[in-house]
């Protein structure tokens, strides 16, 4: 649209065009200060107001919502704030995989969606997968924050914390004064509502296993000619190695015919990517790679897919 500005993109991130893994984050905000993160940051009302209250530090927000992250570029476009970056992402895989140990001084939870029913409870991020991975990345001392509305919730996280010898949480706060609160607490708070605010603070360091993302792109040349119904036959394949999987969902041909993208659903333990697999003539041979514009992370279950397709194509794996 002609006259739009789009400059409030520029605090979104997208770690995917990295090449090295965890990131530097002095590099992304061009210098060192104490790095604080927000999980679920909604419309972004609690994280602008928390970078404007604290300027010395940087700030990452990590969401899934399209619509979060737009409504949250342009409140931190408003507010001129440099110290913020988003990234739309997992956020258990993010906080993981792009900070490096003992880098994040906190790591911020408001009323997230605490999933109360029994067969929801996989959905839930704080399990001790999400402990093990703050028992890396936070800083000794540094702190998860937990502010919810339900009872059971807060006392189940305690519960959570206190079994790992890497925190020691504090007492469950009722009703805690914040200097700064989301617009929800707000008005749960004018409604006379209680609210319950778990801090733990890391006390034992404990590293945490990360995928190997940063390995070259993967890729692999056949001497075997390709044939259409070649290509075709790989359509609703899958494979599972270890935590890796992967099934192929569709086959899309160039109009002549003589390229391919293959279009891959990935699987690393509860992380999901989608993503295209290119097969296209090299001289004499045939091509077999990730297409550069979905620009997947590179990880085991990513390369097991390009490398499978690879071996189906060329006869060097056995048939289905």
């Amino acid at each position: 649209m002609a006259g739009r500005s789009f400059a409030y993109l520029r605090n979104e991130l997208f770690p995917k065009r990295r090449h090295r893994f965890p990131l530097d984050w002095s590099a992304e905000f061009s210098g060192p200060a104490p790095l604080a993160v927000e999980i679920g940051f909604g419309n972004g009302d609690f994280l602008v107001n928390w970078a404007r209250s604290r300027p010395e530090w940087h700030f990452v927000g990590i969401e899934l919502s399209l619509g979060s992250m737009e409504r949250a570029l342009r409140q931190i476009a408003r507010a001129g704030l440099t110290n913020v970056r988003l990234v739309r992402d997992n956020a258990g895989f993010v906080l993981r995989e792009l900070f490096p140990d003992a880098s994040l001084r906190h790591v911020m939870m408001n009323f997230p969606d605490p999933w109360p029913k029994e067969r929801h409870r996989s959905r839930r991020l704080i399990q001790q997968p999400f402990l093990d991975t703050l028992a890396a990345v936070l800083e000794k001392g540094g702190c998860f924050e937990l502010v919810t509305d339900q009872a059971w919730y807060a006392q189940q996280t305690h519960a959570l914390f206190a079994a790992d010898p890497a925190f020691h949480p504090e007492p469950v706060a009722v009703n805690p004064p914040r200097p700064v609160q989301t617009k929800y607490e707000r008005k749960w708070r004018a409604m006379g509502r209680d609210s319950y605010q778990i801090l733990a603070r890391k006390v034992n360091h404990r590293p945490v296993k990360r995928l190997i993302l940063e390995e070259p792109m993967p890729h692999r040349f056949l001497d075997t000619p390709i044939q259409p119904e070649m290509v075709r036959a790989l359509e609703g394949r899958q494979f599972r190695q270890a935590a890796s999987f992967f099934v192929i969902k569709e086959i899309l041909a160039g109009i002549q015919k003589k390229d391919y993208l293959v279009h891959v659903v990935s699987q690393d333990g509860e992380y999901l990517q989608k993503f295209f697999i290119r097969i296209h003539p090299h001289g004499p041979q045939w091509l077999v790679k990730l297409d550069e514009v979905t620009q997947p992370y590179r990880t085991p279950a990513v390369k097991l897919a390009v490398f499978q397709v690879a071996d189906w194509l060329s006869g060097q794996a056995p048939a289905e």
